[in-house]
């Protein structure tokens, strides 16, 4: 995809295709060059007519969405991790390096609308037509879509949001996806979220995917607070029974107990 997007800086101002192959050294030969201006022009990115090609609006909406997330192809990754990781499929890195993968999507927030209309964006797909979620999925899942993906704030990704990737990772639409948290605390509570890394294999040497870092404490806390109770009760202590009952009922109530019983 970095080679389209190339193609279509190359041609911001409208030109004659055969001296934009001459005006630089491309990595493919000119057959190629011609077939990916066609597909271009089919995905609706690219006007040619007249001998003249030039990149139309939507062309210029996906250059602006892919400046802010995309390194330039010509530099080099100077920082080794970041290469080695960038062999892998699935990984967890830190938010602030999301943005420094080569070839990759950046995507700030982890909202299912967002996520789908830029890839639908990227695919050269019109979004008309196209009000729900479902719709968008399944147009993306029909089409030859490609991609590699950086998903910031992955703590706060919703249910919804996890089913869709899951599907699109199983129909082979996203080859790599990497994500950045910020808050590991809330993604550690996060059981879903958790049970989606596991199941793909996301590989983090800093955030610890089992799902006892979740249970542990809860019920060491549960336990402690019990035989607290129990010594007060030993001692005579005045309303021990009382503090008993209502420390029960905000278990309860609390999302704390609910993790327990997901436990």
């Amino acid at each position: 995809m970095l080679d389209e997007l190339e193609l279509l800086k190359a041609f911001r101002e409208e030109r004659k295709p055969i001296e934009v192959y001459n005006s630089q050294q491309w990595n493919f030969s000119r057959a190629t060059f011609y077939r990916r201006l066609e597909k271009l022009k089919k995905q609706g990115l690219l006007e040619w007519r007249n001998g003249r090609a030039r990149i139309t609006e939507r062309g210029e909406k996906l250059l602006s969405l892919f400046d802010s997330g995309f390194a330039e192809k010509s530099k080099v990754l100077t920082n080794r991790k970041t290469a080695h990781e960038t062999k892998k499929n699935f990984c967890i890195i830190e938010s602030d390096r999301l943005k420094q993968l080569d070839s990759f999507i950046y995507i700030p927030y982890p909202s299912a609308s967002y996520i789908l209309k830029t890839l639908l964006l990227y695919a050269g797909i019109p979004t008309r037509g196209l009000s729900t979620n479902a719709e968008k999925f399944k147009a993306l899942v029909n089409s030859d879509l490609k991609a590699n993906i950086a998903l910031d704030n992955f703590e706060n990704a919703s249910r919804q949001t996890l089913v869709f990737l899951r599907e699109l990772i199983n129909a082979k639409k996203l080859e790599k996806v990497y994500v950045g948290v910020r808050d590991e605390r809330k993604a550690l509570r996060n059981s879903r979220l958790l049970e989606f890394l596991q199941e793909f294999g996301f590989e983090s040497g800093k955030l610890k995917l089992e799902s006892d870092s979740i249970t542990l404490f809860p019920v060491l806390l549960v336990i402690l607070i019990c035989f607290g109770i129990v010594v007060a009760y030993r001692l005579g202590v005045d309303y021990a029974p009382v503090y008993a009952f209502f420390i029960v009922i905000y278990f309860l109530r609390s999302s704390l107990f609910r993790e327990i019983r997901r436990g």
